[in-house]
């Protein structure tokens, strides 16, 4: 889990956003890693199943960032 979030926040854009193939090959450079090894097919799907990130679509690319609780949540 360190890795994939050290490799989201070196990739992170200012709005916290970070693009999965920078994250993937931050990712290749630090560690044999493979998303298959924990029985996902891609990268995409070993993130999507992870609820500390949050996903979306940009022009058919994904972006991931990690979750933060929201000041609301916050007691």
């Amino acid at each position: 889990m360190n890795l994939l979030r050290n490799a989201v926040a070196y990739a992170e854009s200012e709005d916290g956003w970070a693009s999965l193939a920078t994250v993937g090959s931050r990712i290749g450079n630090q560690a044999s890693f493979d998303a298959r090894n924990y029985g996902y097919p891609r990268l995409v799907d070993l993130f999507a199943a992870i609820d500390l990130f949050e996903m979306k679509r940009v022009n058919n690319h994904p972006q991931i960032r990690y979750k933060r609780r929201s000041a609301t949540s916050v007691a």
